[in-house]
């Protein structure tokens, strides 16, 4: 009707009906979220760049750490490239790595001695504390020593994960949950629990120091009005010390934090996806960017693998150096931006039917395109819910040359209903 004049919101707020749009603005543009991966499927950046095109109006793409598509695009002036080189006061936080193989050997397995020192120093000055890990639960998985067997979910083939609270092992992909075993169910030896997740992490902590601790993770935000709840008290200084995932890396602001911890901080490096580079530079630069806005801020970022180019980078703060490595990589590997990539994924309950029909999909594309044809192989997460995913990554150059047979490909398996295709274009992970 015409009686607002700006619209906030997340990415379905780009559809906003405005006759008269003058501006649009879509912060932290990196972020994978814009990309909606079931009906109705959309970009809203793609949508947003629509629109802006349509009104003739200006879009801003904002973020401390573009996506390389989009500095790709900036570098070559298909989009203007606005910088802001310094931090209000210049007040960038002192990062120093700890590898944890050293840590290790001292007998300190998850909070380093550096860390721990910082952490009572911090606590001393009334200052306070944010800590990530980026998995949830209590431990990640629990195996039996003597003979090797894993808890797994059954219907997901991946261990259960343990969440102490309610004693139960969960499945955090479709769900599945049982209470905890404590005995081997093959060879009744006693079950020992590996890794660690935010729950386990909140009781380190409070066994180590006297603090007050939050925590800030799917488990503690399912509430409605929890995830506000957190950020307000932690804001209103109820709590010394936060702990959660990636949702607190980001869009956080809170004067009296002067230290940020991240425990594995090279644990995003091992998701087997071309983009894990580029997301663990994102990670550890936007949750580092939570320390020190007010007052002088300390970084720690632990890890195993802490020599690698995007941890390093993040320390330095530099993403220009980020950017230029990894770039040398993707052109090497024909990944994007140099390579545009279109992900074939077929599924279905029966996994003989759909690795059949998955190959006779790649021999038809390999046929009739003279693009890169990947696979096809087990997804990385092959079965979910008892459904088997097999895929096949096309990449090419200009999306004439494919877009016949993906319109062949998606005739064909419309209506199959024992093996179902998807296709996506540029997607977020494969």
């Amino acid at each position: 009707r015409g009686e607002v004049s700006i619209v906030i919101g997340a990415r379905s707020a780009i559809f906003a009906p405005f006759k008269n749009l003058g501006i649009i603005i879509i912060d932290e543009e990196h972020s994978e979220c814009y990309k909606q991966e079931n009906h109705p499927r959309y970009h809203a950046i793609d949508v947003a760049l629509f629109r802006s095109k349509y009104n003739n109006c200006p879009l801003i793409l904002g973020s401390a750490t573009p996506s390389l598509e989009s500095y790709t695009r900036a570098k070559l002036g298909i989009y203007k490239l606005l910088e802001m080189k310094n931090r209000i006061n210049n007040l960038l936080p002192n990062t120093v790595l700890i590898d944890m193989k050293d840590e290790y050997r001292k007998g300190n397995r998850i909070i380093s001695e550096l860390l721990e020192n910082k952490i009572k120093e911090k606590l001393n000055k009334n200052e306070q504390i944010i800590i990530l890990l980026n998995r949830r639960g209590y431990s990640t998985i629990l195996t039996c020593s003597s003979c090797g067997n894993i808890i797994k979910c059954p219907n997901c083939d991946i261990p259960l994960t343990y969440h102490k609270k309610n004693n139960i092992l969960k499945c955090h992909y479709c769900g599945y949950s049982i209470t905890k075993i404590n005995n081997c169910p093959k060879c009744n030896n006693i079950m020992n629990e590996y890794g660690i997740g935010t729950e386990k992490l909140e009781q380190v902590l409070n066994e180590k120091f006297n603090a007050r601790i939050i925590r800030m993770d799917i488990d503690t935000t399912t509430k409605k009005g929890s995830h506000e709840r957190i950020i307000n008290d932690f804001k209103d200084r109820k709590y010394d010390i936060l702990i959660g995932t990636q949702m607190i890396s980001k869009g956080l602001d809170f004067p009296y934090v002067t230290l940020v911890g991240v425990i594995n901080g090279d644990s995003t490096l091992n998701i087997p996806d071309f983009r894990s580079s580029e997301r663990t530079f994102q990670l550890l630069n936007q949750v580092s960017g939570r320390s020190g806005r007010n007052l002088l801020g300390e970084v720690i970022i632990q890890g195993f693998n802490i020599d690698h180019y995007s941890i390093i980078k993040s320390k330095e703060n530099d993403y220009i150096g980020f950017y230029n490595e990894e770039m040398n990589i993707r052109k090497n590997l024909k990944y994007p931006p140099y390579y545009d990539l279109c992900l074939i994924k077929i599924s279905g309950k029966n996994y003989d039917l759909v690795n059949n029909d998955a190959n006779k999909i790649a021999y038809y594309l390999r046929s009739n395109t003279n693009n890169i044809i990947l696979g096809p192989s087990n997804a990385s997460m092959y079965k979910i819910n008892n459904i088997y995913y097999v895929q096949i990554i096309i990449k090419y150059k200009k999306i004439d040359s494919i877009t016949t047979c993906l319109e062949f490909i998606n005739n064909k398996y419309i209506n199959n209903k024992s093996v179902n295709v998807e296709i996506d274009i540029n997607p977020i992970r494969i």
